[in-house]
C-alpha cells in the first residue's frame, strides 16, 4: 500500500505546482534531490513520483498533484525529475498512466473516461513519454475506465499495456494503482482483479490482501488460465530494476 513520508515530517513537503510557481524547475529540482536523501536514508531505494497527469480545470481531483501547466513543459518538467532521481540512484514511478485528466476521483468510485486516444497522444501521452525516454523505471497505471478503448479499469486492460509497451515503448516495471481504491474495488473482487492485472501484463500489484491473492493465483497457475511463463516475464523487469538500483550486488 501507500505511505506518504511527508505527512510524518514536521514541514511536509509542499506540491510540486507549488515549487513551481514559487521557483521554476531549479526549486522543483532541488525539492527532488531532498526527497531522494530522505528515502535513502530511510532505506527506500524507489518512490511513486513524478505525477505525469495533465488537468486542465483548476477544481480537477488531481489537479493540486500536478505540475498545473500544459503538456509540454510538464514533459520537461518530468523528463528532469526523472534524471534528477537517477543521478540520486533513486527509482523513479511515473504516474498515472494513460493520464488522469480532469475526472473525478477513483478512491471514491468508478471513474469513466470519455476522451479519445488521438486526445491523450495529443497531449497526456507526452509526459509519460519524455519520462520514458529518460530512463523512468517504473509506471503506475490507474484504475479509469478509457470508455473509448476498452470497457475495463485500466490498471486490468490489455489495451491499455500495449499502448504503454509498443506505442510509447516501455520496457520497465509497470505497476496499478491502490487497489483499496473503489475505481478497481467496486467493479471486480479483489482476488480476480490480481488474476486480471497479470493476464494484463502489469508486474506489481500494489494492494494488501496478498493472503488470498497469492493462492487464488497459485490456483488460476494449476489450472492452466495463468502461466508461470507470464509471471517470469514480470519477475524478470523487477530484478532488472533491482539490478540497476544496486540492490543485487551490481553499481548503479
Amino acid at each position: 500500500t501507500v505511505t506518504r513520508i511527508s505527512s510524518i515530517l514536521e514541514t511536509p513537503f509542499q506540491s510540486p505546482r507549488t515549487l513551481y510557481q514559487q521557483g521554476g524547475m531549479e526549486a522543483v529540482l532541488s525539492d527532488t534531490k531532498q526527497k531522494a536523501e530522505l528515502l535513502k536514508s530511510v532505506g527506500i531505494n524507489a518512490g511513486l513520483f513524478p505525477v505525469a497527469d495533465l488537468a486542465r480545470n483548476q477544481s480537477a481531483f488531481i489537479y493540486d498533484r500536478t505540475i498545473g501547466q500544459d503538456a509540454p513543459t510538464t514533459a520537461s518538467y518530468v523528463q528532469q525529475v526523472v534524471e534528477e532521481l537517477k543521478k540520486s540512484k533513486v527509482g523513479s514511478t511515473l504516474k498515472h498512466f494513460p493520464g488522469y485528466g480532469d475526472n473525478g476521483d477513483s478512491h471514491t468510485a468508478i471513474i469513466q473516461d470519455n476522451r479519445s486516444l488521438d486526445e491523450l497522444r495529443q497531449a497526456d501521452f507526452l509526459p509519460f513519454q519524455a519520462g520514458i525516454d529518460a530512463g523512468a523505471d517504473s509506471v503506475l497505471v490507474s484504475h479509469n475506465i478509457l470508455s473509448k478503448i476498452d470497457t475495463v479499469p485500466s490498471s486490468i486492460s490489455p489495451k491499455i499495456t500495449d499502448l504503454l509497451r509498443k506505442e510509447l515503448h516501455f520496457k520497465g516495471v509497470i505497476m496499478t494503482d491502490d487497489f483499496d481504491m473503489a475505481g478497481i474495488a467496486d467493479f471486480v473482487s479483489q482476488d480476480e482483479a490480481a488474476f486480471q492485472v497479470i493476464v494484463a501484463g502489469n508486474d506489481l500489484i500494489l494492494g494488501s490482501s496478498y493472503q488470498t491473492q497469492i493462492p487464488y493465483l497459485l490456483k488460476k497457475i494449476s489450472s492452466g488460465e495463468l502461466t508461470e511463463e507470464r509471471i517470469d516475464e514480470s519477475v524478470r523487469r523487477i530484478l532488472t530494476w533491482k539490478y540497476v538500483l544496486g540492490l543485487l550486488g551490481a553499481a548503479q
